[in-house]
């Protein structure tokens, strides 16, 4: 599996794993692309992430305009649909979970959505990672990173 894109500025010392991290948490909570994130907090260029764009071959995303709701009047009824279950399976829950040697699961946190998991796995990883020699805090405790084994994406109700 190749790394995202935004990963070649954290290579190239444009980025740092904490901002890269900020930058996931940003996506999870606005749903906004993390290279539109970088940009706009003033940490990359524009130019550089439409370079970067170009280099993986990703078009910028078009700027989508609102389209208003259609107005319902009193005499029409709401449709009575219920969402088909490929729907229900991608809004399952998930609890991201730091695991460790001695077995210990500790919970990291917890979302919506197959890909809202994973985006959260990959910022708890760039947090877990750093290379500041700061033990990372989670579940309001210090984490020794020589003792991390894997982030795991759990269904919400599993058992540890």
């Amino acid at each position: 599996m190749r790394p995202p894109p935004e990963a070649d500025f954290v290579q190239a010392g444009k980025l740092s794993m904490g901002q890269l991290a900020q930058a996931h948490r940003d996506r999870l909570e606005t749903g906004r692309q993390v290279l539109d994130i970088i940009v706009e907090r003033g940490w990359v260029t524009a130019e550089e992430v439409a370079e970067l764009r170009a280099a993986h071959g990703i078009e910028a995303p078009a700027v989508v305009q609102a389209v208003p709701e259609p107005v319902q009047t009193a005499t029409e009824s709401p449709p009575e649909s219920e969402a088909p279950p490929q729907a229900a399976a991608n809004t399952a829950s998930y609890k991201i979970a730091i695991r460790l040697t001695n077995g210990d699961l500790i919970t990291a946190g917890e979302t919506e959505g197959a890909a809202k998991a994973a985006a959260l796995g990959h910022a708890v990883v760039a947090d877990v990672t750093q290379e500041n020699d700061e033990w990372p805090f989670f579940a309001g405790r210090f984490i020794n990173p020589e003792t991390i084994i894997s982030v795991d994406l759990l269904p919400a109700g599993s058992a540890d």
